[in-house]
């Protein structure tokens, strides 16, 4: 049995036992909250927060699989019966008497509670479907070998010398990583990396800083890549909902104008974090672009498949960019004047992608089309039941008055610069994902998130969710702080205390950049107080 092989049944063995504590551990401590005599909050407030508690146990110790727990609002929410009216917008507001209304007041001329079809609107939401319509387009692009025909290219572009070497690395994983999954970006550039560190050998011996320093480049872009787009990973699109939940609609176009500046400002960071005393030698650098040569060669000229999904892409991707007046122009236009969010056109963009794959034929003398139904059964559907949970959990905190009640536990904040807010929430974020999962991290994180932001009206939600969402995907120090990291440290070609160093500088970097990004990018981009 090897080490690495060790270290994982020691891994499954702790997580396993996690589990089995946490299974009893999370109905023991939801009946504890209940107990708890919390002054002025109503009852099915208190029950939504024993809720909160018990799928937050769950979650992170991963007592069941974490898209089963994400299932249990569809059962105690309904049985809660939590009291629900509608806005002039059509939108479902808290009615609960005496918290979302004062006591003796004119109640809504109509009450009603909420129900599993209001769940069900949740978890389909239009962030869920956008994502479905992403996820297609990646797995197209990874079954016909598009991915990697970008990743080899990018990677050759960067130059014989070590640093440029390093440098199309990251260029290439943060690209990838923006259109498909970081973990199938690192699969797809480790054995890449691996191949031109033992083709840098000199007489036989390979640059142990060089291969460490390519894998960890891999994980570390392919982290950074992903916040550039709404679906390049899938907090980014539980900040979305979140965001809905207040109001404010966030187009792909405006994600990314939050977003690409962050990953440009990080990734030079990684470079810089990783390129010191990177030296291989004239002759290990000629060995490793060689190697790089060859692998691309192997690929031959560009495929039929790979032409027909890359227009697609582009087509696709350029229709995201300019969604908002897309939407603009379908109002004015299809409508009469009528009003279509920009993030709904996403949505629909993102569908007609996902048929034109299903209905464009391969080429190359076959007719089966870019994509089948079974191709599609590679969509990580679990993910797809953590959005519709944990937005179903922030709802019922928002509708229930949990989240009015928690925002006036910290009004304190308000005396608390909103920096040191931002940076404290991004701290917190990023210590927990480092051992739990970041979509379960930061849909917990909902009504705290939302309450805070109430605190806090000058600046609106989006200062404290996006840096917060992009902070859970954030986790660099631990093995098992993301799949590109378990990737990196599976090769063995990196020590563990290489990245827990190496991983906290590049946490405290994104910390800083995140909360910067947060009180300027964030407001001036999707909003401020007005939301909308």
């Amino acid at each position: 049995m090897t080490d690495n092989q060790r270290v994982t049944d020691v891994e499954q063995e702790s997580l396993g036992r996690a589990a089995r504590i946490g299974l009893w551990l999370g109905p023991t401590l939801a009946i504890g909250v209940l107990m708890l005599p919390l002054a002025g909050l109503a009852w099915k407030a208190h029950l939504v927060l024993a809720l909160l508690v018990l799928m937050a146990t769950w979650w992170i110790t991963e007592a069941l699989p974490l898209a089963v727990t994400a299932l249990l609002p569809i059962i105690a929410i309904p049985l809660i019966g939590i009291e629900v009216s509608i806005n002039p917008r059509g939108q479902l507001v808290c009615a609960t008497e005496g918290l979302c209304r004062d006591a003796g007041a004119a109640a809504p001329e109509f009450i009603r509670r909420l129900g599993l079809g209001d769940l069900g609107a949740y978890y389909s939401s239009p962030i869920v479907l956008l994502y479905i319509g992403g996820f297609l387009l990646g797995i197209a692009i990874e079954r016909c070998g598009l991915s990697t025909r970008i990743a080899f290219g990018l990677v050759a572009r960067g130059g014989a010398r070590p640093g440029l070497m390093l440098a199309g690395f990251i260029v290439a994983a943060a690209f990838l990583s923006m259109w498909i999954s970081n973990t199938s970006t690192s699969l797809i550039l480790t054995p890449l990396a691996l191949s031109v560190a033992a083709g840098a050998a000199v007489n036989g011996q390979e640059n142990p800083r060089f291969a460490t320093a390519l894998v960890l480049a891999i994980a570390y872009a392919a982290t950074i890549g992903g916040l550039a787009t709404p679906i390049g990973t899938p907090t980014n699109g539980i900040a979305l909902t979140q965001l809905r939940l207040e109001g404010i609609e966030v187009s792909f176009g405006q994600w990314m104008a939050v977003g690409v500046p962050v990953v440009i400002i990080l990734l030079p960071m990684v470079w810089l974090i990783l390129s010191r005393g990177l030296d291989v030698g004239a002759k290990g650098a000629a060995g490793a672009q060689a190697r790089v040569r060859q692998e691309l060669e192997k690929l031959g000229s560009l495929t039929p498949p790979e032409a027909r999904t890359a227009i697609i892409f582009f087509l696709i991707a350029g229709l995201w960019m300019v969604s908002t007046l897309i939407a603009d122009w379908i109002g004015a236009v299809l409508l009469a004047g009528g009003r279509i969010d920009s993030g709904h056109v996403d949505t629909i963009i993102a569908t007609v992608g996902a048929l034109l794959l299903f209905i464009v034929p391969s080429g190359g003398g076959s007719r089966r089309p870019l994509l089948t139904w079974a191709d599609a059964q590679k969509i990580p559907w679990g993910i797809l039941l953590l959005f519709g949970g944990g937005l179903a959990l922030a709802a019922a905190a928002d509708l229930s008055g949990l989240s009015p009640f928690l925002a006036s536990g910290l009004n304190g904040l308000t005396e608390v610069n909103a920096v040191i807010v931002i940076l404290l929430i991004g701290l917190l974020v990023i210590v927990i994902t480092e051992f739990a999962s970041n979509i379960a991290t930061i849909s917990l994180m909902g009504p705290v998130l939302l309450s805070v932001a109430a605190s806090h009206p000058s600046l609106g939600a989006a200062s404290f969710i996006v840096p917060a969402a992009m902070a859970a995907s954030m986790g660099f120090a631990m093995p098992v702080g993301s799949g590109s990291n378990a990737i990196a440290y599976g090769t063995g070609k990196v020590k563990q205390a290489d990245m827990i160093r190496r991983g906290l500088v590049m946490n405290a970097c994104a910390l800083v950049v995140l909360t910067i990004a947060g009180v300027t990018l964030a407001p001036l981009v999707l909003g401020g107080a007005g939301g909308g």
